[in-house]
């Protein structure tokens, strides 16, 4: 008795006897953890849970290398289901949890291995290498989020074309009103090159005005259509198709609201106009309205009922300023103000620079002097220091006719290609009763279109038509014109001309301005009959005739806006409060002003340098970036070798 307890283990609890009596074995499934004495004295111990998974681990562990290269692919396939095909993410999820389950099911059957791996001198050094790996990489990304955030670029071109204007940093630099800019661009999946060109541009200017001074300076893209609310606050009812392409400038403290549409086909003008916005949204800077005087002119300082000191007060409460500009009959040395002053003249005592000209109902001759200085405007031409012709920067003129304007005022509109017709505009239809000489006018209702016409009209003019008869998408009210005439417009490829109002059908042309009734019929003495326009719009670079001088991308034609009647802006008229007169001239000046650049604020010149290689060292910059650095890092890893051999 006593050998065959010095034969069993200390603990008899670890003591494992394989049963082969049936009897044992079916008593010993249903007992419990306890021992039970067999006949002979001998003790049976119960089985535990892990010897019965002790054979299928076993046979897993036999399959672990193909279980764990499974898993990593799965791993890895996961993840780029996850994060490059969205429609198939749900599975790439469950990609990655079947890859985690199968690397982890094998290091838990082989734990022992796995931890021997990590303990032993060759895993420590492991261990320790993707610790110092981890450290560096979290060091280079922390040293990334601070870089980009803080970012510091240095333009290296010839002609700093990434680089804003002194004049930008300055005003970026001394801005005390925060600016918010959203920029309206729709989400295409396929965008064509001009939009794309355009949202570069101005997302690439948005970062470096928001780089100079990102505490005054933020913005933000929305596509126009999932904002609907957004775009209604801005743009009222217009189509989100008209709003795509804006950007809004918003005074965060004043709430004061700038828009800027786009200009040439790659915004080269975006600084400038962002610079002029800022401006007038900030309310550091105003820009000039004269009104030219010493022709016969509406007087904009005058109080009586012919006079036009209503409209200057309803300009200035749109923020701009209000000057004279006086030129005598007999004077020649005369020119529109540009913003310079001549050698020895005090600053103080220079005029501010034309962002607009407005002449008003002339009733004496236009000198040539006048009209050189009046086309030099319109055209803008620049010159470089040598003398040399560099682009054009044409100005703005809103032209308030009468049927009897001096005939060297209406060559001088013809000149620019808007012909005014001979008389007035009897409208026997749209008129007030018993005033058979006002107009009751109707703006051009772009609403009204059919959709299918819109498609076939150029951007640009809807651009046109929009800012000034159709804002925010509603339409103007009826403007009432006492004794208009209409224009009729020349189209060459040299000027671009939209009629932005037209009487009806049932219009004459009565050429005698004492007449009241038009004549009807065939005969020679009828007046004109037919549909006119009593305000009209163009773009030009020269007048008609003149081929403009070879330009740059960066040049801006002139535009003038021709309204058939001074009248419906006098005093009296304003004071009844009868039409939208108003609305239509500040539309129209409101529309002219948004594109005037800054002087001193030049579009970037683009200079384009190639790397020319012949055939010999284009390969050998193609095997050197190949070759270069993984030959280094062979080289660095072998002497290393070396050294710990």
């Amino acid at each position: 008795m006593s050998e065959q307890r010095m034969d069993r283990p200390g603990d008899w609890r670890r003591r494992r006897r394989p049963v082969t009596d049936p009897d044992t074995e079916a008593s010993a499934d249903d007992s419990s953890e306890e021992a039970t004495p067999q006949p002979g004295g001998e003790v049976v111990l119960s089985r535990t849970m892990f010897s019965y998974l002790e054979p299928t681990l076993d046979r897993i562990a036999s399959y672990s290398a193909p279980l764990v290269i499974a898993g990593v692919v799965a791993l890895v396939s996961g993840i780029i289901l996850v994060a490059f095909v969205s429609s198939m993410r749900l599975y790439g999820y469950i990609d990655i949890g079947i890859g985690i389950g199968l690397i982890a099911l094998v290091a838990l059957i082989q734990l022992s291995s796995v931890a021997a791996a990590f303990i032993s001198r060759t895993g420590r050094y492991g261990v320790n290498s993707a610790v110092m790996m981890v450290a560096f990489t979290g060091i280079i990304v922390v040293i990334g989020v601070i870089a980009f955030e803080n970012h510091k670029r240095f333009d290296l071109t010839a002609t700093n074309q990434f680089s804003l204007a002194d004049r930008t940093k300055d005003i970026l630099e001394n801005l005390e009103e925060p600016v918010h800019a959203i920029a309206f661009y729709k989400e295409a999946r396929n965008p064509n090159l001009d939009t794309l060109v355009r949202r570069t541009r101005v997302e690439e200017t948005f970062r470096d005005f928001r780089a100079a001074r990102a505490s005054k300076f933020s913005y933000e893209f929305k596509d126009p259509d999932l904002v609907p609310d957004i775009v209604r606050n801005y743009f009222g009812d217009t189509p989100a198709a008209f709003v795509n392409q804006s950007v809004i400038l918003e005074g965060v403290n004043t709430g004061t609201i700038h828009t800027i549409e786009p200009s040439d086909r790659s915004f080269t003008q975006f600084e400038q106009e962002l610079v002029s916005g800022i401006l007038v949204v900030s309310g550091e800077e105003q820009k000039t309205v004269y009104f030219l005087e010493g022709h016969g002119e509406r007087n904009i300082n005058s109080g009586l009922e012919e006079g036009y000191r209503e409209i200057g007060q309803w300009l200035v409460g749109e923020n701009y300023r209000v000057e004279s500009l006086r030129w005598g009959l007999e004077d020649e040395d005369v020119r529109v103000p540009d913003g310079t002053c001549p050698e020895g003249t005090a600053p103080q005592a220079c005029p501010p620079e034309a962002a607009l000209i407005v002449i008003a109902g002339p009733k004496f001759e236009l000198p040539e002097a006048h009209r050189e200085a009046l086309d030099k405007y319109l055209s803008g031409p620049q010159y470089n220091a040598q003398g040399e012709f560099v682009n054009y920067k044409g100005g703005r003129i809103i032209f308030l006719a009468e049927p009897d304007s001096p005939e060297s005022f209406a060559e001088y509109l013809a000149r620019w290609g808007v012909v005014p017709l001979p008389g007035y505009v009897l409208d026997e239809v749209n008129s007030p009763i018993g005033q058979p000489r006002t107009l009751k006018l109707q703006a051009f209702n772009l609403l009204q279109v059919p959709q299918e016409l819109i498609g076939e009209v150029p951007q640009h003019i809807l651009q046109t038509l929009f800012g000034i008869t159709t804002p925010k998408g509603q339409a103007l009210g009826d403007t009432y014109m006492p004794g208009a005439t209409a224009f009729v417009t020349i189209n060459d490829n040299q000027r671009l001309p939209v009629p932005l109002a037209f009487t009806s059908q049932d219009s004459y042309l009565i050429g005698d301005i004492q007449r009241d009734e038009a004549i009807k019929g065939d005969g020679e003495d009828a007046d004109r009959k037919g549909q006119f326009a009593p305000v009209v719009y163009i773009q030009a670079f020269t007048p008609v005739g003149e081929e403009p001088l070879a330009s740059s991308a960066q040049s801006q034609p002139g535009s003038l806006i021709a309204f058939g009647d001074s009248d419906f802006l006098t005093n009296s008229s304003l004071a009844t409060g009868r039409g939208s007169g108003i609305d239509f001239f500040l539309n129209s000046a409101n529309y002219l002003l948004g594109d005037f650049a800054l002087e001193s604020i030049r579009a970037k010149a683009l200079t384009f340098r190639e790397l020319n290689l012949n055939r010999n060292e284009e390969r050998f910059v193609q095997w050197t970036s190949w070759l270069l650095l993984p030959g280094i890092m062979g080289l660095l890893a072998g002497l290393v070798w070396w050294l710990r051999r």
